[in-house]
């Protein structure tokens, strides 16, 4: 598979062992990935590349993933968005859903379940 028919999943946790984990996953399923480990470079890389998904984190220093998820849905409005969280309450998961997260996955998650929230993001971006 080249690395144009793959889909690009932008990958953002502050939490390396996270972030690896979720770029080694979705690397071995045959994704193509970025990672970033903080909003605003995340959003340095949708300002130079396309991508098909982002992942974030919702706790972050600086930009939580609310916040990133709008300033994205400006610089590109055609990509899917999700959103993974330790801190799922049902406040925070209902503004998730109204923010137009196309998925939420609850952390801990296993590599299944990452894969498995995954498709379904860009499953649902079609």
């Amino acid at each position: 598979m080249t690395d144009e028919s793959r889909s690009k999943i932008l990958v953002i946790d502050d939490t390396g062992p996270v972030l690896v984990l979720c770029v080694n996953v979705l690397q071995a399923a045959g994704y193509s990935i970025r990672a970033a480990n903080r909003g605003e470079a995340a959003l340095d890389l949708l300002r130079q590349e396309a991508f098909d998904l982002l992942l974030t984190d919702y706790r972050m220093p600086g930009m939580n993933g609310f916040e990133v998820l709008e300033r994205a849905r400006v610089i590109r409005p055609d990509m899917a968005f999700m959103l993974m969280t330790g801190h799922g309450t049902p406040e925070v998961m209902n503004e998730a859903t109204g923010l137009g997260f196309n998925s939420i996955l609850s952390k801990p998650f296993t590599p299944a379940e990452l894969r498995e929230a995954v498709d379904k993001a860009l499953g649902s971006k079609a």
